[in-house]
């Protein structure tokens, strides 16, 4: 049986000032530590940020507080306990490297010096760039390589992880004069930005390349690369890793891993989710989170069908906080413990999310991000239960989801288009909100047969939303106008279309000339146009419902697409009875030899505190959540029985018209609820 990945990321970045660096590196409690923890691999350090190596290099510099072969201890350690030891290399960040060779530091386009700011204690932590910053293209990506051969020949290298990779454009002399070189015009910053994009994945081919000639099998990641355009660098990495420590607030924060984890799964390679054991975000010795917290957070990435890393800084005197590997030993033995349960499982999705990339910042870093409403839109269906990945849109095929939501920023190119195209020909349908697809020169929709015309914007922002009764659910009401806060448009459904709901203006909008109370006009008149336009294949909401959900959180806008979606797609995959704080994914495990086919679905129930310091709100607590229940789509299988992974704990299941309902005792964190299929099932 194959392995669920429970590892550890080692940080280890020293200033020169440290004295007696691993001192107290002991490698049989070292390697004990993390056995007892249940970990299955390290991240080692050969070179931190500050550009020291914890190893005897004869290419690079070894940290001045160092007098033994740090690495070399750990590998041997870990690989006596059955460990693997994957050794980190930090990239483009190398304090040292550029005080040695100043031309090899990168420029900004204002002409400032990448770097810490003089004088200044800054740090990616506070939004800044912490360390020097150096260019892979000059000789350094050749210092880089001639210390990985290094390693190769000192060690018995599982992998290596690279940290800290991504395309920075680089105005210094050289960079100018590679960019003059190539014929770039430097005042073209899409231009510019594209060939260092190319530089630095020259870079990770050639750095993959070299690894892989000397020794196969050894598994590689760059770190930061895990973007919108990850399609451009996964033939360079074994795995990808999606780093998020949840309680760091603004860097990454709780919605940022279910969402991206859901992009990097539908690449074909194996996925691992990285939290902290940090209170807030790395190098916050002193901080721990709770057993709970933990949980919840490790629950959270294997139902997205991941592995799990938990990050930890090692003590600059060489010794494991043994209270930080009780907590973590904590989660990894319940890991271990729902693992056959785990491996070979598949996650599965019904709705296909296509999420294109914009530029962004992370703090001084050029990046890129999925537009806003992929956010939005990963929301909604994560509180509503859907099971979805988040595509490519320059994937080769759309064709294994049912339904695939077009977000209202996409571009849709030729390519798009053909491959929607050819989804919509083998039976998908289509989701859309707004001006999706709309070419804005026309008015016309570039998506063909839609069941809409479009107008015109509405005339107020906000509109007002009045449903028609097949829209009620819950605590909707047809006899009250809702307001939608966002820009509503106006469209003419078409013959043989099912139109609902009714879109109202605002009696004017609120300007310094024409206003009235605290905020927008109350309900004017009609605007004769639908809210939402359905047919069999095609589900159309004149309202950015997803951006205005996740702006707004109104909760009429989920309850209004959840209804909806309801009568698109009536037998989902899996429907949760509860709120929807609780998070449900599920799995197909295929049969073997000794086990049957199995249904997996993951809960995941969080209790987050209310804070007043501003911060993120922390899920440090748990609490048994009870009255919880759920439907399968079995189709024409029967089940056989349903049970908690991994006590065995048998659940009542009720079979009724293809529909499998599971009634669930008391939850808390994590649960794993199984059901098995007949012999003659799925």
């Amino acid at each position: 049986m194959n392995h669920l990945p429970r590892e550890i990321h080692l940080d280890f970045h020293n200033a020169p000032e440290l004295e007696n660096i691993g001192k107290n590196f002991d490698p049989v409690d070292f390697a004990e530590t993390f056995t007892k923890a249940r970990v299955t691999s390290v991240n080692v350090f050969a070179k931190c940020h500050h550009g020291y190596a914890y190893y005897p290099t004869k290419v690079g510099e070894v940290h001045p507080g160092l007098s033994f072969d740090l690495l070399g201890a750990q590998i041997s350690a870990l690989h006596a306990a059955g460990i693997a030891a994957p050794i980190y290399i930090s990239v483009l960040w190398d304090d040292l490297m550029g005080e040695r060779h100043p031309e090899w530091v990168i420029t900004t386009r204002e002409g400032r010096t990448l770097m810490r700011r003089p004088l200044s204690n800054d740090s990616p932590n506070t939004g800044t760039i912490g360390w020097t910053t150096l260019d892979v293209a000059t000789g350094y990506g050749d210092y880089l390589l001639q210390m990985v051969a290094e390693l190769l020949g000192a060690y018995d290298v599982d992998g290596f992880w690279f940290d800290i990779v991504w395309a920075q454009p680089n105005f210094s002399p050289e960079g100018q004069r590679r960019m003059r070189t190539a014929g770039v015009r430097m005042d073209d910053a899409s231009t510019v930005d594209a060939f260092f994009s190319d530089e630095i994945n020259d870079f990770m081919a050639k750095m993959s390349g070299f690894i892989r000639a000397r020794r196969p099998g050894a598994k590689i990641f760059y770190n930061c690369t895990v973007t919108p355009t990850l399609r451009d660098v996964v033939p360079f990495m074994t795995q990808i890793e999606v780093e998020s420590l949840p309680t760091s607030g603004g860097q990454w924060g709780y919605p940022h891993f279910p969402q991206l984890a859901r992009f990097a799964r539908t690449f074909g390679v194996p996925v691992i989710g990285m939290t902290g054991r940090f209170h807030k975000s790395w190098a916050d010795f002193g901080g721990l989170k709770t057993t709970d917290q933990l949980l919840y957070e490790c629950g959270t990435i294997v139902s997205s069908g991941a592995g799990v890393s938990v990050g930890d800084q090692l003590d600059p005197e060489g010794r494991l906080d043994q209270a930080v590997y009780r907590t973590i030993g904590s989660a990894f033995e319940y890991l271990e413990a729902i693992e056959p349960w785990l491996v070979d499982s598949i996650p599965l999705a019904e709705i296909g999310v296509l999420g294109g990339a914009v530029a962004s910042m992370r703090g001084e870093r050029p990046t890129t991000v999925h537009e806003v409403e992929v956010e939005g839109i990963a929301q909604m269906l994560l509180e509503l239960g859907v099971q979805f990945d988040i595509l490519d849109p320059h994937a080769e095929s759309f064709r294994s989801y049912r339904a695939l939501v077009i977000p209202e920023q996409l571009v849709l190119d030729d390519q798009i288009l053909a491959t929607l195209a050819d989804a919509r020909d083998s039976g998908v349908r289509l989701i859309l909100t707004g001006t999706a697809g709309l070419d804005a020169e026309s008015g016309v929709f570039l998506i063909p047969d839609l069941p809409v015309t479009y107008v015109a914007p509405a005339p107020t922002v906000p509109s007002f939303m009045r449903l028609s009764a097949e829209q009620i659910v819950g605590e909707l009401a047809d006899d009250y106008s809702y307001a939608f806060y966002e820009q509503a448009h106006i469209v003419t459904p078409h013959v043989g279309s099912r139109a609902n709901g009714e879109l109202l203006s605002a009696r004017f909008n609120r300007t310094w000339e024409h206003f009235t109370s605290h905020a927008q006009a109350p309900v004017g008149s009609s605007l004769d146009a639908p809210l939402v336009v359905a047919t069999d294949q095609v589900l159309y909401f004149a309202l950015p419902i997803f951006s205005a959900y996740l702006k707004h959180d109104y909760w009429v806008y989920r309850e209004l697409f959840e209804k909806s979606l309801s009568d698109f797609l009536p037998d989902r995959l899996v429907r949760l009875h509860g709120p929807g704080w609780v998070e449900v994914t599920r799995h197909h495990q295929p049969p073997t030899s000794d086990r049957p086919a199995r249904e997996l679905v993951h809960l995941v129930t969080y209790q987050p505190r209310r804070v007043n310091n501003g911060g993120t709100p922390h899920v440090d607590q748990s609490a048994r959540v009870s009255g919880l229940s759920f439907e399968l789509a079995a189709g024409s299988a029967t089940a056989s029985r349903a049970y908690i992974a991994p006590t065995g704990e048998e659940v009542a299941i009720h079979t009724r018209d293809g529909m499998i309902t599971v009634e669930l005792p008391p939850l808390d964190r994590h649960t794993l609820v199984v059901v098995e299929w007949v012999a003659n099932g799925r």
